[in-house]
């Protein structure tokens, strides 16, 4: 006589094998189901009923996914069961290696990196601050600083010199020949004639007084301008800049007043619009006489920004450079007007001059973008941009910025990088408490008092 379990589990092993081949034409692998060393899925090591039933039942639903029709669920069981979970354990290991062997690389780099830094920090102490010009440009690739487009133009090319002096070095077979090679210290005459710097620079058209074309479309300057800003939000930033000022403000190259309707007099005192335009600027006047007639702090003034110190001193046929303003901001706005400019650079200089301690000055400006592809357009548009609107759209505004001497804040691109919003200052000014970013804050080495202006 059999005993019981013995003849329980020649049951359901013959119930397995004969009932699953039979009728669902099981692969060999998903036999066996009863033990767990056969089972396709991950199992407690008690073959009872219960188990034996609960793999019976898993079984089921991974034929039922497998011929669901949908990938999702079809994909899903295979990968939970036990033979794919083994063939992934390689590609698990391959994967953690690959990973492991990037970061070797990566901080080898990184340290690699950071010795050159050292070195040049060293080299522009001992020197007194002075460097190369490859050597700043450098230091400032290293430091992770924005680069503007002559300087990376010029980067590019102290880069091939630096590759081919690398090539020379790999090629040397003598400790005699590295030696004559020497050291990688380019001047700035090395780079090429047809550098970057000069390519960049033939793109830009040259500088015209904008006056009378502006006086002429000004009539309908509005009308033809103003599909276009809706297209792309420009009054969205409009009103990022108007929600920015306070005190005594003034906007420079405020063309037909198109700010004025983001306008908060509640946190201003006095201001100034100034346009080189005589027409624009008696729409201006009108705009703002018609939405607040009762403000009387506020001034029109027809005039250029390269003129801004001879107006606020009233001097207006003076040639000197160092006039007295009478008058000076707490705020000092433009918005899409630096590339109307003959000299967009004095205009910021000037700008500065006219700015009170602790005084910004808030930018809003298309110019060159992010992207390669995106600059070629606008290079390649400039001349047919220039003639409907006057201006040139190509310039790089942060690069402009940096030429006036004054010290950005805060920096933000849209568009692709074509629109600039910034915020500036005297360099000797400290910044304010909400201009301070968490890192400057608490991991600078500058004492609290000069990096806080209460």
């Amino acid at each position: 006589m059999i005993p019981r379990r013995l003849a329980i589990g020649v049951f359901e092993r013959r119930l397995v094998n004969v009932s699953f081949v039979r009728n669902y034409r099981v692969t060999p692998f998903l036999l066996n189901v009863g033990s767990n060393r056969g089972s396709i899925f991950k199992t407690k090591r008690n073959s009872t009923r219960n188990s034996v039933e609960e793999e019976l039942e898993q079984t089921q639903e991974y034929k039922d996914a497998i011929n669901s029709g949908s990938w999702i669920k079809k994909y899903g069981a295979i990968a939970r069961t036990r033979t794919f979970q083994k063939k992934m354990i390689k590609w698990y290991i391959l994967g953690y290696a690959m990973f492991v062997a990037y970061g070797i690389r990566y901080f080898q780099k990184e340290y690699v990196k950071d010795k050159e830094k050292e070195s040049l920090v060293a080299k522009f102490k001992q020197n007194n601050g002075e460097l190369s010009e490859w050597e700043q440009l450098r230091l400032k690739e290293l430091n992770r600083e924005v680069i503007r487009t002559t300087d990376s133009l010029k980067l590019q090319e102290y880069h091939k010199l630096k590759d081919e002096h690398d090539a020379r070095l790999a090629k040397a077979a003598t400790q005699e020949e590295r030696d004559a090679i020497g050291e990688f210290n380019p001047k700035a005459e090395d780079i090429s004639i047809d550098a970057g710097p000069k390519t960049f620079e033939s793109k830009i058209l040259p500088p015209k007084d904008l006056t009378d074309f502006y006086n002429g479309i000004a009539p309908k300057y509005d009308s033809e301008i103003g599909f276009e800003e809706t297209l792309s939000f420009v009054g969205k930033r409009r009103k990022w800049v108007m929600e920015q000022i306070y005190g005594d403000v003034l906007e420079v190259a405020c063309g037909t007043g198109r700010n004025i309707k983001y306008l908060d007099l509640d946190n201003i005192s006095s201001i100034t619009f100034l346009d080189t335009s005589e027409k624009m600027m008696e729409i201006t006047n009108e705009k703002f006489r018609e939405q607040y007639p009762d403000f009387k702090k506020v001034a029109f003034v027809v005039g250029k920004a390269e003129q801004l110190l001879n107006l606020a001193s009233g001097e207006k046929n003076s040639t000197s450079t160092d006039l007295k303003p009478k008058v000076k901001y707490d705020t000092i706005i433009e918005t899409f007007g630096l590339c109307s400019h003959e000299d967009p650079v004095l205009a910021l200089q000037n700008m500065s001059k006219l700015l009170k301690p602790g005084g910004r000055i808030i930018l809003l400006e298309h110019g060159r973008g992010t992207y390669d592809f995106i600059n070629n357009i606008l290079d390649n548009r400039a001349h047919k941009h220039s003639e409907t609107w006057g201006c040139r759209w190509n310039l790089d505004i942060g690069e402009l910025v940096d030429r006036s001497g004054l010290e950005i804040i805060s920096e933000k691109r849209l568009h692709f990088g074509t629109t600039w919003c910034i915020v500036a200052k005297n360099p000797w000014d400290p910044k304010k408490k909400g201009e301070i970013g968490f890192v400057e804050k608490y991991f600078s080495k500058a004492p609290k008092e000069e990096l806080v202006q209460k």
